[in-house]
């Protein structure tokens, strides 16, 4: 497929920008960026928060803000979304051990 073709190349030629990227963030912003790379919508609630280890949904709160003012996620719809889909793809690859 092309298109899959093309998506794991862009990804693979940006690893090491993901990668920095991704060592910048703290813990509860990474599990934040999985969580919104596994298309996880409702983020904002006690049963999100358990799910990913974050003590309290304020904490998911001004995670989100963080990244939303770096440029990392968006809102889109009343929900929040990563702004790089090819930085989503990365993070699922690298967690599935996918990545080179």
């Amino acid at each position: 497929n092309a298109v899959s073709d093309a998506v794991d190349y862009l990804v693979k030629i940006h690893d090491m920008d993901y990668e920095r990227l991704w060592n910048n963030l703290n813990q509860t912003d990474k599990k934040i960026m999985i969580a919104l790379s596994e298309n996880e919508k409702n983020i904002l609630n006690e049963s999100f928060a358990r799910k990913y280890g974050i003590r309290a949904v304020s904490t998911v709160f001004s995670s989100i803000k963080r990244l939303m003012a770096h440029g990392y996620v968006v809102k889109k719809n009343n929900s929040y979304e990563l702004d790089d889909i090819f930085f989503a793809v990365w993070i699922v690859k690298r967690r599935n051990g996918l990545t080179e």
